[in-house]
């Protein structure tokens, strides 16, 4: 879940780090005719972590550190169990390592890879349902840790005259997610009932991966929806020759 929230930073990095003249002196130019193109892009990216951390606010990239999620719909009953978090906080989401990327301006497509390390994760939760084969019921605050978590995105966009200016626009954006390692500690469950609260921290625990890929995909298509609204937001600003100078 979290690894996918630095998405929509980095397909504006993707996007904005060619721009030469207006844009800040800590982006590195890269042309769209470079052989080395990728490398670029990613060597571009990796410089920007610190900033991103921070927040750029020329760029409209909101800080990384802490990624502020607030409430998010995870689970709506359809599967047999309701989800909810709220006052969602993230830690770590700026150490991300993109470990592949692919660009390719000649057939408009992104592809990339990026793994995040280590996050930490709190916030407040409600859960009703059953999940792994136990009933599961209560709402409090929560902790989580994860660790190599990897987000797969593939972006393809093509280009739009207006005003007799060309404007790239994003066609599709898929993303999909594989969960690492980690820990939850749930709160409160069951009314505070710490006997069977221990038994549901510890089976989620025993079973983190199940866990996580049966909550995972509904998280992964909402933050699709948000960060192509942002990316759409971002590139309106710049020409495609401002984006990608010969």
């Amino acid at each position: 879940m979290q690894s996918t929230l630095i998405v929509a930073s980095l397909m504006m990095c993707f996007l904005g780090v060619s721009l030469a003249g207006s844009m800040p002196e800590y982006i590195q130019v890269c042309h769209r005719n470079d052989p080395e193109l990728s490398k670029c892009l990613k060597s571009s990216v990796h410089n920007l972590r610190p900033y991103l951390a921070k927040g750029i606010k020329e760029l409209n990239v909101p800080p990384l550190e802490p990624l502020y999620i607030g409430e998010l719909s995870i689970l709506d009953g359809s599967a047999g169990i309701t989800v909810r978090a709220k006052k969602l906080n993230i830690l770590g989401a700026s150490n991300f390592e993109i470990t592949k990327l692919r660009a390719s301006t000649q057939n408009r497509r992104f592809d990339f890879e990026l793994i995040l390390p280590h996050l930490q994760g709190e916030g407040m939760y409600e859960i009703n349902g059953n999940i792994l084969a136990l009933p599961i019921k209560g709402n409090g605050p929560f902790t989580g840790n994860f660790t190599n978590f990897v987000a797969y995105v593939r972006v393809q966009y093509d280009i739009k005259k207006s005003n007799d200016l060309d404007y790239l626009h994003v066609k599709e954006f898929a993303l999909k997610i594989r969960t690492g390692k980690g820990n939850l500690k749930l709160e409160n469950l069951f009314n505070g009932d710490k006997v069977l609260g221990d038994v549901i921290n510890d089976t989620i625990n025993q079973n983190f991966e199940v866990f996580t890929n049966e909550v995972i995909a509904p998280i992964a298509r909402a933050l699709e929806t948000n960060f192509l609204a942002i990316t759409t937001k971002i590139l309106e600003n710049f020409t495609y020759n401002e984006l990608f100078p010969v």
